[in-house]
Order: structure tokens, then C-alpha cells, then sequence
């Protein structure tokens, strides 16, 4: 009896199917609102000592969070109209489609984000050169590490190290929202630095968010791909080859990305010995 291995989803419409829509934290508000209740009632209590300047500085606190709140109330509105344009892509037609739709402005950067993802199913090339074109500075802060991250990702497939390390130290994990978009940059930036020189700085990192521990296969595969550079690195060949061999497990295909000509030579030599070993042969398809 064979085991059935565990596959990548590489269907963007369905992964878009299980998204959960950008949506107003209306508790937050609440409690936000409340605290703002609180500063008004105490600032017209202290009136008789302080003056009105407690009512302006609460004036002006409160301005300040109506101007937030409207600025998370447009970028939510916008994050969710994307994603109904990226779920229209359930066929090639649908994807040039929302490709067109989300193109003509490469200074958008969530536009430009949603854009690369669909063309690098395809054309990783003009996916990266999308993502190149967007002014990350300008960019909401929300979605600047998107940019890096996936960005990070193209140069990484490519073994363009050095730029994927420029990016990767600018990203901050505590800033992502979900635990499944840390454990996934956890596993680029651990690459990156495992592969510029910082391998005991990517095992920390790597030890923190666990490729055993991954519920996703995308996920898994991600962390068990930087645990690789990062093991070889250390010259750790064992638990490099463990990696391997478990990615082997998820995808035979994710080894094609290490056979690339200009890679890491001990990388190449692990992966044909792990394809080998597993009887899919060195003959495989490259997927990015």
C-alpha cells in the first residue's frame, strides 16, 4: 500500500476561493470609539484646572483617528474589490482578463502586487519586472513587505541573492497580520540570509517558525527550502538532505528551482541524489 502524497494547490482560483475578504474589525472600532468616549468626558472634567487645552489636544485626537479610520476604510475597500478581480481568474481567459483589469499603473502597488501573482503563474519574469517598477517607499505600509517578500521570492528562484538579502532586511515580521504570511516570509528571509552569509541567523529564525509544524503544504515547502541552504550552509549535510527529502514528499517538482544553472553546487547534488532516490528521475518540470 503506497502513500498518497500531500500536493501543492497550485490553483490561484481556488486558493482565492478559501480567502477570507478583507473586512472591518468593527471591536476594534468599538473599542477605540470607547477609549475616545473616556479622553472626551475626562477632558470636560478637567476643565476647571487645565483650561480648554485638554478639549483641544481630545479634538485633535479624535481627528486624527477619523482620518485613520477612513484610510483603513479605503485601502479595505480596495484590498477587497482586487480580490474580486483576481477571483474571476478561474480559467485562461478570466486570468488575461484580470490581468488587464489590474494593469496600467504599476505605481498601485496592491494593483501591481495582485497583478505579479497572476503572471507568475506564467511569466515569472514580467511578474518580477511588475513588482520592480512599484515604489515601495510610496507604497501603504500594509503592503510594502508584500511587495519585498514576493519580490524576494522571484530573486531567490533566479539566484539573485544579493538583492533578495537588500530586501529582506528591510522587512519586519511583527508587522504581518496573519500567522500564515509570517511563517511564509519567515522561510524567504531565512533563505536569503542563509544564502549571503547569515546561516546561523536563518537557523534561529527557522527554529522559531517550524517546517513540522507547518499546517499548509505551501507553507511547509517554503521553510524546508531555506532549511536546505540553510543546513548545507552549516554543513549540516544530514538534516539538509532530511529537508530534501520531505520536499520531495510534498512536490518532486520544487527540486527544479535547485538544478538551475548558476546555483548552489551541494544544493544540486542533494536534489538529484533525493529525485534519484525516490524514483521520479532527474527529468522533472520547473515550477516557480
Amino acid at each position: 500500500m503506497t502513500s498518497k502524497r500531500p500536493r501543492l494547490q497550485t490553483d490561484l482560483a481556488a486558493a482565492l476561493a478559501e480567502q477570507e475578504m478583507p473586512g472591518i474589525k468593527w471591536k476594534a472600532i468599538l473599542q477605540i470609539a470607547g477609549a475616545i468616549a473616556v479622553l472626551w468626558i475626562t477632558a470636560f472634567i478637567l476643565v476647571p484646572f487645565v483650561g480648554y487645552w485638554g478639549v483641544g489636544v481630545v479634538g485633535l485626537l479624535t481627528l486624527v483617528a477619523i482620518g485613520f479610520g477612513i484610510y483603513v476604510w479605503r485601502l479595505t475597500t480596495r484590498s477587497r474589490a482586487i480580490i474580486d478581480i483576481m477571483k474571476s481568474a478561474v480559467d485562461e481567459q478570466g486570468r488575461q482578463r484580470a490581468i488587464d483589469a489590474l494593469g496600467g499603473d504599476d505605481k498601485d502597488a496592491m494593483k501591481a502586487l495582485a497583478r505579479a501573482q497572476l503572471l507568475g503563474q506564467t511569466d515569472p519574469q514580467e511578474a518580477q519586472r511588475v513588482l520592480e517598477a512599484v515604489d515601495i517607499a510610496k507604497a501603504p505600509t500594509m503592503v510594502q513587505d508584500d511587495v519585498r517578500g514576493q519580490l524576494a521570492m522571484l530573486y531567490l528562484r533566479n539566484n539573485r541573492t544579493r538583492e533578495a538579502r537588500a530586501l529582506v532586511d528591510l522587512m519586519r515580521l511583527d508587522r504581518r497580520p496573519d500567522p500564515k504570511s509570517k511563517a511564509l516570509y519567515a522561510a524567504v528571509m531565512a533563505e536569503a540570509l542563509a544564502r549571503t552569509g547569515s546561516a546561523d541567523e536563518a537557523r534561529k529564525l527557522l527554529e522559531t517558525y517550524s517546517a513540522d509544524e507547518a499546517e499548509q503544504a505551501e507553507i511547509r515547502a517554503m521553510l524546508l527550502r531555506a532549511q536546505v541552504y540553510t543546513f548545507v550552509t552549516l554543513k549540516k549535510r544530514g538534516l539538509a538532505k532530511r529537508a530534501m527529502d520531505a520536499l520531495v514528499e510534498i512536490e518532486p517538482n520544487l527540486l527544479g528551482s535547485f538544478l538551475l544553472k548558476g546555483g548552489h553546487a551541494e544544493v544540486a547534488k542533494l536534489a538529484r541524489q533525493s529525485l534519484a532516490e525516490s524514483g521520479v528521475g532527474p527529468k522533472i518540470k520547473y515550477k516557480m
